[in-house]
């Protein structure tokens, strides 16, 4: 009977020296971020940056014609700023309506023109180059 408690004695030390051992490399904590690769070229049609409630507030996209532009959009992703490549490349600012009330845009000659809108989308005021002709 004695010798059968020595061999369970045995037995239990053994295990704990072998689980305090084996415990730390099995059940480590690893840090994550350390070991996290970030690629160095992502590629995509479509790059959307969304808060903490998951609401688009940013897009890096495609217009329907092709052309990339960024839009910036408010809590209720209501888009407010547009820039972005089209006929007439220019950035477009958004009132609370989402409706375009200051556009900054380039011709296909690199002139620019500014252009501001009221709520009902009327024209205010708007400044552009003209080339005068020389004599």
């Amino acid at each position: 009977m004695i010798t059968h408690y020595k061999t369970y004695l045995f037995i239990s030390i053994m295990a704990g020296i072998l689980g305090g051992i084996l415990s730390p490399l099995l059940f480590a904590e690893k840090n994550v971020l350390a070991e996290m690769r970030f690629p160095s070229v992502s590629t995509a049609e479509e790059f959307r940056l969304v808060d903490a409630q998951g609401r688009m507030r940013a897009l890096l996209a495609f217009s329907a014609d092709g052309e990339p532009y960024l839009a910036l959009l408010d809590q209720h992703e209501t888009r407010k700023v547009w820039l972005g490549l089209s006929k007439e490349s220019g950035l477009a600012i958004r009132d609370i309506d989402g409706n375009t009330r200051l556009v900054l845009s380039l011709d296909g000659q690199g002139e620019p023109t500014l252009v501001f809108s009221d709520r009902q989308q009327n024209t205010r005021a708007l400044s552009s180059v003209v080339q005068e002709a020389t004599p």
